[in-house]
């Protein structure tokens, strides 16, 4: 069975929600020991491993995981909202490391 070795941001320094996403990142690297790698408006990685719509096109952000066998699955492609439809961060914690886990 494949393990998570890295996890991958791909983000857009100019998307409102960025600063939120890379302390989300940084947080669940340091909580699972992964390495993080960040990447730019890496559309073509997100295209082949990410989430798209209906037509194909991905949205930025999104944290992917590299596995050991050289696959790439996502972890979190949405931020989940609050009652205050404010992004929850603990919630989207709870939801990649549980998906973490599966994968293991």
């Amino acid at each position: 069975m494949a393990k998570p070795v890295k996890l991958i941001l791909v983000t857009a320094k100019d998307h409102p929600h960025h600063k939120l996403w890379s302390r989300l990142a940084e947080e669940v690297a340091k909580e699972t020991g992964l390495p993080l790698e960040t990447r730019i408006e890496d559309y073509l990685l997100l295209t082949e491993h990410g989430d798209t719509d209906d037509l194909g096109m991905p949205w930025l952000p999104q944290l992917l995981v590299e596995m050991d066998d050289g696959s790439i699955k996502p972890l979190l492609s949405r931020l989940p909202l609050n009652n205050a439809l404010q992004p929850d961060l603990e919630q989207a914690k709870k939801q990649i490391l549980e998906r973490l886990k599966n994968l293991g």
